[in-house]
């Protein structure tokens, strides 16, 4: 029987009119129960509440990657593409949902797909751009509210750290360092 998986994908850098678009995926199993319980707490413990990453103050974004980071149930979990000069925002989003699918190196799956803020008007391009690449889906749809999910907060946050990374924030690209070198983060562009 197919595992079900579960994408919760942000993005950032629309502001920059397409000179750094940033997307992460976050890939979860069924029992994603676990998952939330531990980012809540983390989420609680340092203060970042459930609050979007741009809404929370640098000591706490640090000290929450730092924790994230160190859960090894996502390792391997975390993803992100990173793209320059484009304003090709949805097709770039599909695309990395798609590159973080295929890096799982399994095909045996049904993935449901919950991207932040994606009206439903375009789910239907997202779910054709699946379709094209022979991912084996259960449904595409948008969350309206990315405050009601550690997962999809997870996602924000991940691609906020990603962007501070390449605003050159040095204790982002320490941390960042180290989550690449350890497979936790994994970059699909």
């Amino acid at each position: 029987m197919p595992q079900k998986l579960y994408c919760y994908v942000d993005e950032s850098g629309q502001d920059t009119r397409g000179k750094l678009f940033v997307v992460s995926v976050v890939v979860a199993a069924e029992d994603r129960g676990i998952s939330l319980e531990q980012l809540e707490k983390i989420e609680d413990e340092t203060g970042k509440g459930r609050v979007k990453w741009y809404k929370t103050s640098y000591p706490r974004r640090v000290a929450y990657m730092r924790r994230v980071l160190e859960m090894g149930a996502l390792r391997g979990k975390l993803n992100f593409a990173i793209y320059r000069d484009t304003l090709e925002y949805l097709k770039l989003t599909s695309a990395t949902v798609v590159s973080s699918l295929i890096a799982l190196g399994s095909d045996d799956y049904r993935v449901t797909v919950l991207i932040d803020a994606l009206p439903p008007s375009q789910a239907h391009l997202v779910s054709r751009s699946l379709r094209n690449a022979k991912i084996r889906f259960v449904k595409v749809r948008g969350i309206k509210h990315e405050e009601s999910n550690a997962l999809i907060r997870l996602a924000d946050a991940l691609c906020g750290f990603v962007r501070a990374v390449f605003e050159n924030q040095s204790e982002m690209e320490q941390l960042f360092e180290r989550a690449r070198r350890t497979n936790v983060v994994r970059d699909v562009s």
